[in-house]
């Protein structure tokens, strides 16, 4: 044998661990395990990245037992930071900032605080910023929470707390219309408030008043309101300090009634009634006359008249008339006066039958008469002047001897005089004075105060959107349309007008009102903020025609960039503006949050883009290029341009003549 040689090993130890997880977040976790049956020294635990793979070795005098693992995931770090917005009394918008993780799902609940309401949850894609819960209780505080979840994990929980507002009442009626008072009653919501708020706004001069309520009441009598003037009357139920969305409805007062009545140039049969008009815009004036043994007669005239001949009467009779205004349905107190037809001579003594060269005035116009001199003339030059401006002047034809003089101003003292000429010399024909009447509304802020005033025929008048102190806007009514009272603010019929223009163009507007135009985002905005209005868009091809009718329409200012609020829709056409809520105004030369394609310029022409081929009737007209035309996707699809596209406003609240 020979020599030996020897070493010492130590073989690695045998017992093996069960390797398990608990109490996992986003930044730990905790592992445990089963005690082996060797005594180890020393544990070597190893993991990486998120998505953890876990290993455990026990050591033994230097040597490793086997190897035990485990998988672990944390929980998703981000979290959101949750506020909300348009809270009503059934709903609410909550928003929150994209956190750092990308979730694949956020769990959303509103817990209320009132016992046995349940847990209203919804879930909704990662993607999201915002989300609007519905169907929530009026006037209950909710806790709201949410967590994003990412792999089967859940990230930390974010909350807020919100308050729903009180229901709003519903079925605005009036009734006992007067000249200077009116009642209104409502329906009481069902959920407990703590009284109501009735508050009525003169439409013409913007002055409001406001009343409180009581609960246990639905109704109230308001007083001190002006004769033959609109009001919008709103109710709002009142829980606390927060108050519900109005239910709005808009009542005419009785008109005023004529002043002044008398006869002239009365004779044996014959009398010519004078008036001054009502202040109000009126439809009709009923005059009512009879004597003693004569039976009464009754005859209906245009309200914009201010005299009337009466025929056929008695001689030497004492005559009493009455002339009462009257409005759609509403009818003045009357106005009286008494005359004594002449005996047998024609003319009763003292009595000169005259003329008078001014009739038929009425706010904006008056018909100015005359006769022809002796001598004859050339040309008539007509002159007028409104106290404190300017003369203007109107050359006449020689055989003209009545003359319509329009463009007035309301409530105006004017001075005019007619002249006849002849070899460069003038001699006066007339020369007079006299008062325009009264608008209801002598400071329109849109067409449907236009259409209050009494304006039939659709064409363009001056408004006054920023109220009586503000810039006038000249505008086109659409009379006709639904009851008319439309403001249009966009027309497209021929492709005269070129609607691929700069940011400046479009904010102050373009084109020719009676054909095509933009009317500009300032005007736009302006016409919005007042009150909520209402939306119509008319498309036309051929004899086909289509309507979309939205309920809300707002324009915001330009430090907003003239984004878009619009909702409610309804008509024949399809919801095509639903895809462009919430966007700016943008054109080729300003787009304040592009998008992976400039529309604008893609598709030539300045909207609220977002998806570019979904509406756009600022497009380029009659074009055969695809999908760049004026089109509305969802009535004829992106390829065909249509002909005709007008939007008009009107507000929300306003009724159709028809319904009024």
């Amino acid at each position: 044998m020979g020599p030996e040689s020897t070493t010492e090993v130590t073989t690695a130890p045998s017992g093996s661990v069960h390797l398990r997880s608990r109490d996992i977040t986003d930044s730990s976790f905790t592992i445990f395990w089963t005690q082996p049956s060797v005594q180890y020294s020393t544990y070597h635990i190893t993991f990486k990245s998120q998505k953890y793979k876990v290993s455990i070795r026990g050591e033994r005098d230097g040597k490793m037992g086997p190897e035990s693992t485990t998988e672990v995931t944390t929980a998703p770090s981000g979290s959101v930071h949750l506020r909300s917005r348009d809270i009503t009394d059934s709903s609410v918008t909550l928003f929150w900032t994209q956190p750092s993780v990308q979730y694949s799902t956020y769990h959303i609940t509103f817990k209320s605080q009132r016992e046995g309401d349940k847990i209203v949850a919804a879930k909704i894609g990662g993607r999201l910023t915002s989300f609007t819960q519905t169907g929530l209780a009026a006037g209950q505080k909710y806790k709201v929470s949410i967590r994003g979840e990412r792999d089967g994990k859940m990230g930390p929980e974010s909350t807020t707390e919100v308050t729903t507002g009180p229901e709003s009442p519903s079925e605005l009626l009036f009734s006992n219309v007067t000249d200077s008072s009116l009642s209104v009653s409502w329906t009481k919501p069902k959920s407990p408030v703590t009284g109501f708020k009735v508050t009525s706004t003169h439409i013409e001069d913007g002055d409001s008043s406001s009343v409180s309520v009581d609960a246990k009441h639905s109704s109230v009598t308001l007083s001190q309101l002006s004769s033959g003037s609109s009001y919008e009357v709103n109710v709002v139920s009142v829980l606390g300090l927060k108050e519900s969305d109005p239910v709005k409805g808009l009542v005419i007062t009785v008109p005023d009634p004529p002043t002044g009545l008398r006869a002239v140039n009365v004779t044996e049969t014959k009398a010519l009634l004078v008036w001054k008009p009502a202040l109000a815009t009126v439809d009709w004036y009923i005059i009512t006359y009879g004597s003693e043994k004569a039976p009464d007669m009754i005859v209906k005239v245009s309200g914009s008249n201010s005299k009337h001949q009466l025929k056929g009467l008695l001689p030497a009779k004492v005559y009493t008339v009455t002339v009462i205004s009257q409005l759609d349905s509403l009818q003045s107190t009357g106005t009286t006066a008494t005359f004594t037809t002449a005996g047998g001579n024609g003319i009763r003594r003292g009595e000169v039958p005259q003329e008078t060269p001014v009739s038929q005035v009425t706010p904006r116009s008056v018909v100015l008469s005359w006769k022809s001199p002796n001598m004859a003339v050339t040309s008539y030059r007509l002159t007028y002047q409104r106290a404190g401006e300017d003369e203007k002047e109107v050359t006449l034809a020689s055989t003209m001897t009545e003359f319509k003089l329009t463009g007035l101003s309301p409530l105006s003292k004017y001075t005019v005089r007619v002249q006849g000429e002849r070899n460069g010399r003038y001699i006066t024909i007339i020369s007079t004075e006299f008062k325009t009447g009264s608008l209801r509304m002598p400071f329109p802020t849109d067409c449907s105060q236009e259409l209050l005033n009494g304006m039939q025929q659709s064409g363009e008048v001056e408004v006054f959107p920023a109220g009586r102190q503000g810039r006038p806007v000249r505008v086109y009514c659409d009379m006709e349309t639904d009851g008319g009272g439309w403001t249009v603010i966009q027309r497209r019929m021929n492709g005269e007008a070129n609607f691929f223009r700069g940011w400046s163009d479009y904010s102050y507007g373009f084109g020719n009102l009676s054909g095509e135009f933009w009317l500009g985002n300032e005007n736009i905005h302006n016409l919005t903020i007042l009150r909520p209005m209402a939306l119509r868009v008319d498309l036309r091809a051929g004899a086909e025609s289509a309507y979309a009718h939205y309920s809300f329409f707002y324009v915001d200012g330009q430090r907003k960039h003239y984004a878009l609020r619009v909702s409610g829709y309804s008509g024949t056409a399809g919801d095509s503006m639903r895809h462009y809520n919430d966007r700016p105004f943008s054109t080729h030369d300003k787009d304040p949050f592009p998008i992976s394609t400039h529309c604008d310029t893609s598709y030539r022409g300045g909207w609220w883009h977002k998806n570019c081929r979904k509406a756009n009737i600022n497009g380029l007209y009659n074009t055969g290029t695809t999908d760049q035309g004026v089109i509305w996707t969802d009535r004829k699809g992106k390829d065909f341009s249509i002909p005709f596209t007008e939007m008009k406003l009107r507000p929300a609240s306003f009724p159709s003549r028809t319904h009024s």
